[in-house]
């Protein structure tokens, strides 16, 4: 039990240490880079990251596949192999309205 806190104390020194050092100007700062460098090296993480926000429905299937670094086609297929249901999203009215009159501008311009 010791040495888990030694460890943890080494970290905390070290991350103290760049900060100090003016590597970052905190420590959130630097945990951010550090998620990007381990997302950067671990496609897994990313992946698993994604999937969870996409059910959690706090990003949408597009946005999930962006942050897996994958087309549609395999993230939809990863989903399926995992027992996971794909949502169907669908436009809000308003979102419907604001598409439509934008395609209707773009037909009156040519």
């Amino acid at each position: 039990m010791e040495y888990k806190h030694a460890k943890h104390s080494l970290l905390d020194d070290q991350i103290n240490g760049l900060i100090e050092a003016g590597y970052y100007p905190n420590r959130s700062e630097l945990m951010m880079d550090a998620l990007r460098y381990l997302f950067s090296k671990r496609q897994d993480l990313r992946l698993a990251s994604a999937i969870e926000l996409y059910q959690e429905g706090k990003v949408t299937l597009s946005r999930a596949t962006e942050m897996a670094g994958m087309i549609s086609e395999e993230f939809k297929d990863v989903l399926v192999e995992k027992g996971l249901k794909i949502r169907v999203e669908s436009l809000s009215d308003e979102e419907f309205n604001e598409g439509l009159k934008l395609i209707k501008n773009i037909r009156e311009k040519k």
